[in-house]
């Protein structure tokens, strides 16, 4: 659940160190104007949660990966409905390109998830915050936490951005319960009582192949973007058991240095919860 009115950043502009106003993404300064957008390309899926969040074997069956690249697949939503509980793994970045499946002990780097998804999709671009995808894609951002999880959001046709975080409803709202103007600045610490979530690295965004004509009848098709994806693997977060080692080897590598653990890639340290 969305822990609503946490203090959060201003997220138009990283300079910017004040907290961003109750339920907004940007502080008083930069209430009313943000110099700082990310430009629309025209292909830019809708909100819609009444689809996404509508139907059980469509929140249970699709994870953050799928959401962003827009797709309900209806093999996995029939699985689901043929299933008596609907425990299915979920589509996952790099299984058809022959990556193997994550390991609980090896880190989800950025370098690598990037690898992973342009291994299985090569018309995937990599790209900027204020820079416009091209013509027939539209943006996405990555963020990690290299111990736990990856976790994709969307950016949508009203300029805002979203999320759906494994087999829980999309959400146009960060883990402090504000907007997302900017993933690198939205508050990404999902961390609570029930364990650490805590998406502290900003791997970059990617222009992502859409088809304007997906929303038909209620279904969203692959078929004229011919993104391959496939399932497998575990269902984003660790199972209890292993998470009650997570602190161990969080503290094993957090005495790596940044520049030894992620190189390559911009970083944005998310706020203790």
């Amino acid at each position: 659940m969305v822990e609503q009115d946490r203090l959060g950043r201003c997220q138009c502009l990283s300079t910017c160190k004040n907290h961003s106003g109750p339920k907004s993404a940007f502080c008083p300064e930069h209430k009313d104007k943000c110099p700082r957008i990310a430009p629309l390309s025209g292909f830019e899926p809708n909100y819609d949660s009444k689809l996404w969040n509508g139907k059980k074997e469509h929140v249970d069956t699709h994870n953050c990966f799928m959401y962003a690249l827009n797709i309900l697949d209806p093999k996995q939503i029939y699985k689901c409905l043929s299933s008596p509980d609907c425990n299915l793994p979920f589509h996952q970045p790099g299984l058809v390109s022959g990556f193997l499946g994550f390991d609980a002990d090896r880190p989800k780097t950025c370098p690598e998830m990037i690898a992973r998804i342009l291994g299985d999709n090569p018309s995937i671009k990599q790209s900027e915050f204020e820079q416009k995808c091209p013509k027939g894609t539209s943006k996405i951002a990555l963020v990690v936490d290299e111990d736990q999880d990856y976790h994709f959001l969307r950016q949508d046709s009203d300029g805002w951005w979203s999320q759906k975080g494994g087999a829980k409803p999309v959400t146009k709202l960060d883990a402090g319960g504000h907007p997302i103007w900017d993933p690198e600045l939205a508050d990404n610490n999902w961390t609570n009582h029930h364990g650490v979530l805590n998406y502290d690295i900003f791997c970059g965004y990617l222009c992502v192949p859409r088809n304007v004509k997906q929303h038909k009848n209620g279904e969203i098709a692959n078929e004229e973007l011919k993104l391959r994806v496939t399932t497998g693997g575990a269902r984003g977060r660790l199972p209890k058991h292993t998470r009650k080692h997570k602190s161990k080897r969080a503290a094993s590598r957090a005495r790596r240095s940044k520049k030894s653990r992620v190189p390559q890639t911009r970083r944005y340290r998310g706020r203790k919860a």
